[in-house]
């Protein structure tokens, strides 16, 4: 009844922009694996809708990295789920499910850890560390490789700067182009996401992490159709950041739409353009 509940309200406050369905299936435990049925068919949704974010798939270790943030965050992240047809068989003990995921925090969530940014090259940056013992540093390959960075000894004018320090609790100072975050915790981990998530979220880090894609697509019988296919668009929360139609025309075979868009995943506003073109007997243009 609880569950349901959730869903019920999962519905109600998230409309379908916020809903990303991933049907996953799971086979029973084998040697290695403690994680129950059910958690481990909400993990591989959530690897499978971050896929579908990022346009490709991250390297083996980095995804690895990256999902044990996100197994441990995965009552935020997932919405809801039913069973499929073949739902759970009794015969095999595999289960499967029809997995609904936030698909708008788990983009924040990848921006945040800057997976968004780092997917073309690594980041460099410049890590002093005062007062850190030796046996405490193991931990900062691992963050690393979850954000794309990669530590120098010396950086150009642009390379961040993070210092950390340890004296009972950790500090961290990251600092760049005059900006500069500073946070205090008791791990390692907390102070290392927390200013990493202020610089990934600055206006210039944000907009170097999404290109411009201009697209026209034709074939429509009346100006109707461009203004529906925006519409339709509003769904894309993970491959749009920000669009505009700049302009609806006439051809020799009907209505145009121009858009001008700004995305995190060109692969995949791309995919989902053509999967809409084909659905609608439409023709579209890429520059």
């Amino acid at each position: 009844m609880r569950m349901a509940s959730c869903i019920l309200l999962a519905v109600v406050l998230w409309g379908p922009a916020a809903l990303a369905g991933q049907i996953v299936m799971v086979e029973p435990e084998t040697q290695g694996q403690t994680s129950p049925l059910r958690e481990r068919a909400f993990d591989l949704a959530i690897a499978q809708e971050t896929k579908s974010i990022l346009g490709r798939s991250l390297n083996p270790s980095r995804s690895k990295a990256v999902m044990d943030i996100l197994g441990a965050e995965r009552d935020s992240l997932i919405l809801g789920y039913s069973e499929t047809a073949s739902g759970a068989n009794a015969t095999t003990g595999s289960l499967a499910l029809d997995v609904r995921v936030n698909a708008e925090r788990l983009k924040a969530r990848l921006r945040d850890l800057g997976v968004l940014f780092t997917l073309e090259r690594p980041l460099v940056y410049v890590l002093r560390l005062s007062g850190v013992e030796p046996s405490r540093t193991r931990r900062l390959g691992v963050l690393q490789e979850v954000c794309g960075l990669k530590p120098a000894p010396a950086g150009g004018p642009e390379a961040p700067v993070l210092e950390l320090s340890q004296l009972g609790t950790w500090t961290g100072t990251l600092s760049a182009d005059g900006w500069k975050s500073t946070s205090t915790g008791r791990t390692l981990d907390q102070v290392w996401f927390a200013v990493w998530k202020d610089y990934f979220s600055r206006p210039e880090v944000m907009a170097q992490g999404e290109s411009g894609v201009t697209f026209r697509i034709s074939g429509w019988l009346s100006s109707v159709g461009p203004m529906e296919f925006d519409k339709l668009m509003d769904a894309w929360t993970a491959e749009i950041a920000q669009k505009s139609l700049v302009g609806v025309e006439m051809d020799e075979v009907g209505m145009v739409g121009v858009w001008k868009v700004r995305t995190p995943s060109r692969e995949g506003l791309v995919r989902r353009l053509e999967e809409a073109v084909r659905a609608q007997g439409l023709r579209m243009e890429i520059h």
